[in-house]
């Protein structure tokens, strides 16, 4: 196993720690122990924690638009189970129930919590 074979799987296992799991993604049918996999699920999980989205997201709670705000919160919602984030189906379910009942307070702290959550990870990613 090369180096950054090593530095990738070290980097697997450390999302897993965070709830992130490539073998409930959609590269599980895959060799996730191979190079390009892995390079391509990380930038994938990378993409999806930077996405204009969660900015959507948090700009229409703002704005008191809840049917965006709702939309926003499925799409993500449906992009990490395809990623494999389970660990924010739980935060995401907090925000769609607070949009449901269009409780901004309760919206926005379930959001801070996830946000908290989502710059830890990015840090460790880089």
């Amino acid at each position: 196993m090369s180096a950054r074979e090593q530095v990738l799987m070290n980097k697997i296992e450390n999302l897993r720690r965070f709830g992130i799991d490539i073998s409930n993604s959609r590269f599980k049918d895959k060799d996730v122990e191979n190079e390009i996999v892995m390079t391509a699920y990380i930038r994938d999980v990378r993409e999806f924690l930077g996405c204009f989205d969660f900015r959507r997201l948090e700009q229409t709670l703002n704005n008191l638009q809840w049917s965006a705000a709702f939309t926003s919160i499925t799409r993500l919602e449906e992009r990490a189970k395809e990623l494999g984030i389970n660990s924010f189906l739980k935060p995401f379910d907090g925000i769609r129930d607070a949009i449901i009942q269009k409780n901004i307070r309760s919206a926005k702290q379930s959001l801070a919590v996830f946000n908290n959550k989502k710059s830890q990870i990015l840090k460790y990613l880089g």
